[in-house]
């Protein structure tokens, strides 16, 4: 059906809605959560139970039902950030609760029932507990890249026409002739420029090359994550050190070829790993390789995944995000060959629930 909207303020209401789709479906939830807990409430009474019991038991349950639907459903988080993400949940929620509890002696609600007295007490509270729900409990939500390479001739004018500042972050790809012999001169001018356009974006770059140390000067100023191979010639602790000393997030990117457990005591000093889950590091367009999954899980099963970020980059598309056990996510060609890059963007960012049409 064609919008009777214009274009431009379709885009605009486009991203609107998407931006506060997180406090929607979290209001949505805490309304559900609260109907059930009167529900439980009032069905523990009618047991017999006594009313402090009833209560206690009825907000558990509530909080229990929030938390399920907001990491199932809305925040999505990786399965491998659940436990300390329901840490924080509860924490959050109780301290809620004692606010909720302190408020009820100044707010003139006496004469109201149990459930208005929920209600009103919540409401005034609610923006409180959401704030911190997203900056701590949520914070690992799956997050969507897209892929740009400095090599060869990308108009990046034309790339952020297209894709805005819709993405979550920028992964740009630096590539060479010693991991690539066909690979075009890199031009690490333009990560200056990529940071132009996208200033408040997380720029994230993946350097392949068998000398990372011969980038890294170049891109350190316009870069928050730096990721450098697992593979290549050089010292790679000491390249973490230079990373990080310079106040940047330090990655390690792995190919198919290399196990995570082949290189677990390297992994203890980064912060991110970069799975790329292609068979040819370096060539966009190719498809997911599936044992690509076993990795992630070998990576979600090291004893200290909790101080890394995961990211997968290679074949990303809107079928299979869903499956993808990380928190962050880039897609290259997938989004930018798509008639509609943002809405594409949208569309992996909520796992194929946001529709084009």
């Amino acid at each position: 059906m064609k919008s009777i909207l214009h274009p431009v303020t379709e885009a605009k209401l486009s991203a609107f809605i998407y931006r506060f789709r997180f406090l929607v479906l979290y209001i949505i939830f805490g309304v559900m959560s609260l109907l059930l807990e009167f529900i439980i409430r009032f069905y523990a009474i009618s047991l017999g139970i006594n009313n402090t019991l009833s209560i206690l038991l009825s907000l558990f349950m509530g909080i229990l039902f929030a938390f399920w639907a907001n990491v199932k459903f809305n925040f999505k988080i990786p399965k491998s950030r659940r436990n300390r993400a329901l840490l924080y949940f509860m924490c959050i929620s109780f301290f809620s609760g004692f606010l909720q509890w302190t408020l009820k002696y100044f707010l003139p609600i006496y004469s109201l029932s149990y459930e208005l007295n929920r209600l009103v007490i919540s409401a005034c509270v609610f923006m409180l507990a959401y704030i911190f729900h997203k900056k701590y409990t949520f914070r690992d939500y799956k997050k969507v890249g897209v892929a740009i390479y400095a090599n060869g001739v990308e108009d990046l004018n034309n790339i952020y026409g297209e894709i805005g500042h819709y993405p979550d972050f920028i992964h740009v790809d630096i590539i060479d002739k010693t991991m690539n012999e066909n690979a075009k001169d890199v031009k690490t001018y333009r990560l200056e420029t990529m940071r132009a356009y996208w200033p408040n974006i997380q720029i994230q770059t993946h350097i392949m090359s068998q000398y990372p140390s011969h980038w890294l000067d170049q891109v350190l100023p316009y870069s928050d994550v730096i990721y450098i191979h697992a593979e290549c010639n050089e010292n790679l602790e000491s390249l973490l050190k230079i990373i990080k000393k310079e106040g940047k997030k330090a990655g390690i990117a792995l190919t198919m070829e290399t196990k995570p457990n082949a290189v677990k005591e390297l992994l203890k000093e980064a912060d991110s790993i970069l799975l790329l889950t292609i068979p040819e590091a370096g060539s966009s367009g190719q498809k997911f390789d599936m044992d690509g999954l076993e990795r992630i899980k070998q990576v979600n099963s090291l004893p200290f995944r909790n101080q890394l970020t995961l990211c997968i980059d290679g074949g990303v598309n809107e079928n299979i995000v869903g499956i993808l056990e990380a928190e962050n996510l880039v897609s290259g060609s997938s989004v930018l060959k798509n008639p509609n890059p943002k809405k594409h963007i949208m569309r992996l960012q909520t796992m194929g629930r946001y529709e084009t049409t």
